[in-house]
């Protein structure tokens, strides 16, 4: 039991690696928190489970064969990329309309909604992480401690995804009607920059695929 137990605390830091490290799925819950409130971390990170849990699903019934195949991998990671650019344009092309921090008419849509698309279509480094090192290590939980230590490592790994967006959430949310016009412009830039960053990587990184 202690085997499965150790899987806890191993899921979670492995998690938190990757959570920390800023991506789409951060930029968006940092935006959307702007124009929503303290809950939209928890309610992201939410759907993001939601979609991890899907993955876990395909390759459970086997299908797991499909999102390594590179072909599905190019179309996806275009795709994506190319919507990462279209999201980052639209937020940086609304800097100038902005007034004041006040809750705005973008992204009119539940959080849990916006975690599964940043978690789909707009990051498909999440396909890439579960059907690589996500199954590399559920394997060696599996090896540890079975069923039970599977169990605890994925506890671990969502416990992180929860506890990391919405800290971030609740921060960005006691903090945005104590900023300025000029810092919460700077946010959106620097939201918006992200977004196109990662845009171009993901096109850059995915369509030699294509070839």
């Amino acid at each position: 039991m202690i085997e499965a137990i150790a899987q806890f605390p191993i899921g979670f830091v492995i998690a938190l690696s990757g959570a920390l490290i800023p991506g789409p799925m951060l930029a968006y819950v940092t935006t959307k928190t702007l124009s929503s409130d303290a809950r939209t971390g928890t309610f992201a990170a939410i759907g993001h489970i939601m979609v991890e849990l899907g993955i876990l699903l395909l390759v459970a019934l086997g299908l797991g064969y499909l999102l390594r195949e590179q072909g599905f991998q190019a179309v996806v990671g275009v795709l994506g990329g190319i919507l990462l650019l279209i999201f980052g344009a639209f937020n940086l092309s609304r800097i100038g309309k902005i007034t004041e921090p006040r809750p705005s008419a973008e992204l009119k849509h539940h959080p849990i909604v916006g975690g599964v698309l940043f978690s789909t279509i707009l990051n498909p480094s999440v396909f890439l992480w579960w059907t690589t090192i996500g199954v590399v290590m559920l394997m060696q939980a599996y090896l540890v401690a079975a069923l039970a230590g599977v169990g605890f490592w994925l506890a671990g790994h969502f416990l992180a995804d929860l506890s990391w967006f919405s800290l971030v959430s609740y921060s960005v949310a006691k903090g945005k009607w104590l900023i300025g016009t000029r810092s919460y412009k700077a946010i959106l830039v620097a939201c918006g920059c992200t977004l196109l960053g990662f845009g171009i990587i993901f096109i850059y990184k995915f369509a030699p695929l294509l070839v």
